[in-house]
């Protein structure tokens, strides 16, 4: 009976190794956590690594960051003014409308919220998210700020004293629960 390596030789030969040469899953994070040092270990690596494995560990430039910094100086209803970098963000691996939305809404909650399909529905708005293409293109880019922003002005319209828009993802989110309704319906 063949060997496991001698039952797949007409894959890799003699060599199962060489299929490493293929190997290209989060090249430049799998390369810094390949020679991870354990004295090192610590809970930003361990986030690391869960988001690795999540195939979600975003890709986003020093100069993005300030940018997304800045966007905590903008005043409530000025969250257009954002397209810009709301755009390069969504361009950035590991990140999509939802995962943009938590960031900006963490730098400023007067003006960004978390957009949810649990959110969405309690709005009764129409659509969907569009799903992330491989190749990243204006078009994809726009219907994300359309969407967000849209989803954002109606968060204002039923927004008051009693309901906070800066709770109010939060809020909407446990209302769709309490309604009854599940993911997916």
């Amino acid at each position: 009976m063949p060997s496991f390596t001698e039952k797949h030789a007409d894959i890799w030969g003699d060599n199962p190794q060489q299929l490493m040469k293929e190997y290209d899953y989060q090249s430049e994070l799998t390369e810094q956590l390949d020679v991870l040092n354990p004295d090192n270990f610590d809970r930003e690596k361990l986030y690391e690594i869960v988001l690795w494995k999540l195939n979600r560990f975003p890709q986003i430039e020093d100069t993005l960051l300030d940018k997304i910094r800045d966007l905590s100086s903008l005043t409530s209803m000025s969250h257009r003014k954002s397209e810009t970098v709301l755009k390069e963000l969504l361009s950035c691996h590991g990140i999509r409308l939802p995962m943009a939305s938590t960031i900006l809404r963490f730098i400023n909650p007067n003006v960004f919220q978390i957009i949810d399909d649990r959110v969405f529905r309690v709005l009764s708005l129409e659509g969907k998210m569009p799903a992330k293409p491989p190749k990243i293109h204006e078009r994809y880019l726009q219907k994300c700020c359309d969407i967000y922003f849209n989803y954002l002005d109606e968060l204002h319209k039923v927004c008051d004293t009693s309901l906070p828009f800066e709770e109010s993802d939060r809020i909407l989110y446990l209302l769709d629960i309490k309604l009854g309704n599940k993911i997916g319906d």
